[in-house]
């Protein structure tokens, strides 16, 4: 009897310190973006051009994605090449929230926060029918940066995506 006790405790130690280290979150560091931040897995990474008028932009994305439901992903794309100087830097951050929106073909939308000193971010919630997300958007030295988490419209919104958003950390 003993044993077949002992040997429960052993299994269900060794079954919750398996779980734990599966759902840990983990810090990636991107030094050519000047960033880290925690994903709950290893992030696929992925390139991305754009043409915006003359110059073409490269957005650097990291995608973690937990299946059909759930997406946590960073993006980050040196504007270098673009003439900004002609746009307030809120208006730069919420041309790219509507960019981000319309992309979504999101139909509501509500800006949470809009930080204006220091890294400028502008922050909000979207959703569809099917999904919901939160999207946080800086411009930090000419580098534009978005940390977005998508979830089906069923689960709602994770407490996971504060968490995520916020690990975000600029070097």
């Amino acid at each position: 009897m003993k044993k077949n006790f002992l040997f429960l405790i052993i299994l269900t130690a060794a079954f919750i310190n398996g779980f734990s280290q599966s759902s840990a979150w983990h810090t990636y560091t991107y030094k050519e973006g000047h960033f880290s931040i925690n994903f709950p897995g290893k992030p696929e990474e992925s390139v991305q051009y754009d043409s915006s008028g003359t110059s073409i932009l490269k957005m650097n994305m990291q995608t973690y994605t937990i299946g059909d439901n759930t997406v946590f992903m960073s993006s980050w794309t040196d504007m270098s090449a673009l003439s900004l100087s002609d746009k307030s830097i809120k208006q730069l951050l919420e041309d790219s929230r509507d960019g981000a929106v319309q992309s979504l073909q999101a139909t509501h939308v509500t800006t949470t926060a809009t930080v204006l000193t220091g890294e400028p971010y502008i922050e909000f919630a979207f959703s569809t029918e099917e999904f919901t997300g939160k999207d946080r958007i800086y411009f930090i030295n000419k580098f534009q940066y978005s940390i977005i988490t998508i979830f089906s419209a069923k689960d709602g919104l994770s407490p996971d995506a504060d968490k995520f958003i916020t690990s975000f950390k600029h070097s």
